[in-house]
């Protein structure tokens, strides 16, 4: 009898495993018949490789466990195209052709096919973009004047709805990791604080546990240490010279702008001229600017310098995006400001152009 029960524990055992609840892709490429399926994942902003299996005959499978659905590509390596999808617990078939393997068909995820639908809105945006900027160009180039305002005033309609859409998505489904993932990667720059701790809070409890839940709470958290309000955050990188610098040496003797800029950032070298005007205006009655810059190299960062007639003083790392002040600061974009008071508390973000020159008039003429 013991033997018996035994035995029909180990039959139970054994029935439970193999049900576990895993993912199974099933995928077919027309008309690419060698070469390899390569199944990866985003790692701290890194491509990195779950799973690779050899194509036959144009077929490939991949099989395993995710804890939550996690947004994943599959390239094929005789091509430079891909397949995104999220990736979850479910049979997935996938049928695509070789001259159009991004709009695969994707069957089995519904994750998926929203994230798809979603995609194919932006599309529709984007169409609605590139429209309108071929439309300026030709009005500009005619000195129709009168049709650059107005095709500029559409522009900023299709945004405006473009953003409203984005918005209403990630509400829409906050029973979804769509919701943190699409917020980290369309909206960050573009939503509040306030607006950002409003989506996390109605994050389903599974969601709130989620990687793109935990990252978007983190990034909330630098904004909230860099706040209108909060004391700056120091920081030392190197000038030009190779001599490392503290920003804590300028502030607290003044006000100070943070301008973390690019030379080859055009929205940055646009505004140089505006901060060439103000400094020269009020270097002598309190105010200083610190740059930062997200240059790859010395000799573009020197360049700019040069030929913008920047005079402030100027750090980098010379590392792009691997900016360590720029996780200190928590921006997603450039140009992007930062103003100190002498107290050493940060009293406004992102001043630009008429703004800063009436906000400097207010503090210090």
């Amino acid at each position: 009898m013991r033997k018996l029960f035994y035995s029909l524990l180990a039959i139970a055992f054994l029935f439970s495993c193999s049900t576990e609840t895993k993912y199974n892709i099933e995928g077919q490429i027309k008309g690419l018949n060698s070469g390899s399926a390569v199944l990866q994942k985003v790692e701290d902003g890194k491509l990195v490789t779950v799973d690779s299996v050899a194509l036959k005959e144009g077929a490939f499978s991949f099989k395993g466990k995710v804890e939550m659905p996690e947004y994943h590509i599959i390239k094929f390596a005789d091509t430079l195209d891909a397949i995104p999808l999220f990736l979850e617990n479910t049979k997935v078939k996938i049928v695509a052709h070789i001259d159009s393997i991004p709009n695969a068909d994707i069957k089995g995820s519904e994750i998926t096919a929203l994230y798809q639908s979603f995609e194919d809105q932006l599309t529709n945006y984007n169409l609605q973009f590139r429209t309108l900027y071929n439309e300026y160009m030709q009005a500009n180039m005619g000195g129709d004047m009168e049709k650059v305002k107005q095709i500029e005033a559409e522009y900023t309609k299709v945004e405006e709805n473009q953003q409203q859409y984005i918005k209403d998505f990630i509400n829409e489904n906050s029973s979804t990791v769509l919701s943190p993932f699409i917020t980290l990667n369309y909206m960050m720059p573009y939503l509040s604080l306030e607006e950002l701790e409003t989506i996390m809070g109605k994050f389903s409890p599974e969601v709130a546990e989620s990687k793109y839940a935990k990252q978007l709470r983190e990034k909330v958290d630098v904004l909230k240490s860099v706040a209108i309000g909060q004391p700056y955050i120091d920081f030392t990188m190197n000038d030009p010279d190779g001599n490392p610098v503290s920003l804590s040496s300028y502030a607290g003797d003044g006000y100070v702008l943070i301008d973390f800029w690019a030379g080859w950032c055009n929205p940055c070298r646009q505004e140089n001229p505006n901060l060439v005007e103000n400094y020269k205006k009020y270097n002598e009655k309190g105010f200083e600017i610190f740059g930062v810059s997200l240059d790859k190299t010395r000799e573009s960062w020197m360049n700019a310098i040069e030929a913008d007639g920047i005079t402030w003083p100027q750090v980098s790392e010379l590392n792009y995006w691997d900016c360590s002040a720029r996780d200190l600061y928590g921006f997603n974009s450039i140009p992007h400001n930062v103003l100190i008071d002498p107290d050493g508390i940060i009293i406004a973000k992102n001043l630009r152009g008429e703004e800063l020159s009436n906000k400097l008039a207010e503090l210090l003429d």
